[in-house]
């Protein structure tokens, strides 16, 4: 902790806290609350990707292992993608797998082709981590 919030009474920390939430933009302002109440829940955080995910439902192609699938993409960063995949396919898939990825960017008129490996399988899907991260998708 803080040497400086060590010494403060609780007043002091809140007003510290309240002015520092102030300054913060309002997607920012819900993230923190949607912690704060899990937390107090006793749930798990949120906080675990570097980039914000963006729903969508987008048509994807890709590629395991040199066989062609299509799918829906459910949602999309910069770091990544959540394809959803019937259970009937998943069982051919592993975590760590290589990807090849084809889809229309949802923002840009822009087709994408990109590499990655999956990094989670789940019931709805497949998690997919990109090789190299797009951050000029979300800047431009």
């Amino acid at each position: 902790m803080n040497a400086s919030l060590k010494d403060d009474n609780i007043s002091v920390v809140t007003a510290k806290l309240f002015g520092l939430i102030l300054k913060l933009p309002l997607e920012d302002r819900r993230r923190l609350l949607t912690e704060v109440e899990r937390k107090q829940q006793g749930q798990k955080s949120y906080i675990r990707r570097e980039y914000d995910r963006q729903d969508y439902l987008i048509n994807i192609d890709y590629t395991i292992s040199d066989r062609f699938y299509k799918g829906f993409v459910l949602n999309l960063s910069a770091s990544g993608v959540f394809i959803e995949s019937p259970e009937s396919v998943m069982p051919k898939f592993s975590q760590g797998d290589q990807i090849i990825l084809s889809f229309d960017h949802p923002n840009q008129q822009e087709h994408m082709k990109l590499n990655g490996k999956i990094a989670r399988i789940d019931k709805k899907g497949v998690g997919v981590k990109f090789d190299q991260t797009i951050l000029n998708w979300w800047t431009t």
